[in-house]
């Protein structure tokens, strides 16, 4: 009997030892210092453009958070993902298009519904080497047809300037030989054969003012 209640006593104080560090463990994150994390709230495939109803933010343990984790969703929307991130998981700026547009990859500056494309050029195909990045241009060509002799033809208006291409390095080095224009999906097929057919045509990319809009369709001029 004695030894019954020995063991009772050493029982009653294990426990209350436990219950004990239990309540400090509580405690201890009761108190414990947090910090806002932005959270997928499901799967988000690679190349998605954010969204809000792809993000949650949560409190989060500081030990927990990772160092490239953001804090306010407005410095999300609009991104777009890098890589596929998972349900749950914290949105890393490595995983995102970068917010200064000069350090992605120049896929990140095409629009949806449009194609890179790249157009050599020289000092009179090319506005005299005036164009820049950002400059809206468009593409007229001159061919020769067995129907109806020179035709000189609008192929594409209004189109952006993605890149402008490498300067040459020959006897006219100093100017750049092509540049890298954003064309709708479209309009990619005429543009390449315009570009290309067998008669070699002559091409020019006609300067646009910034404020100018317009699409004008004019009809094929024909001397």
């Amino acid at each position: 009997m004695k030894k019954l209640v020995i063991i009772a006593l050493i029982v009653s104080v294990i426990t209350g030892f436990a219950v004990f560090q239990f309540a400090i463990s509580l405690q201890k994150g009761k108190d414990q210092a947090t910090q806002p994390v932005v959270l997928a709230t499901q799967a988000i495939p690679k190349g998605t453009v954010i969204e809000k109803e792809m993000l949650t933010t949560e409190e989060v343990p500081i030990e927990m958070v990772h160092q490239l984790s953001i804090a306010n969703p407005e410095d999300v929307l609009g991104r777009i993902t890098k890589e596929n991130i998972e349900a749950n998981e914290q949105i890393l700026t490595s995983r995102l298009s970068d917010t200064n547009q000069e350090n992605n990859n120049l896929s990140y500056a095409i629009e949806p519904n449009y194609r890179a494309l790249t157009i050599l050029v020289d000092e009179e195909k090319g506005v005299g080497g005036y164009l820049v990045k950002g400059d809206r241009v468009d593409l007229v060509t001159i061919w020769i047809t067995k129907e109806n002799g020179v035709v000189s033809q609008y192929v594409v208006e209004n189109i952006e300037i993605l890149e402008i291409g490498p300067i040459s390095t020959g006897d006219k080095g100093g100017e750049y030989t092509s540049v890298t224009v954003s064309v709708p999906a479209t309009e990619v097929e005429k543009v390449t054969y315009a570009l290309s057919i067998d008669q070699t045509p002559k091409y020019r990319l006609v300067l646009r003012s910034p404020v100018d809009k317009a699409i004008l369709g004019p009809k094929p001029f024909m001397p």
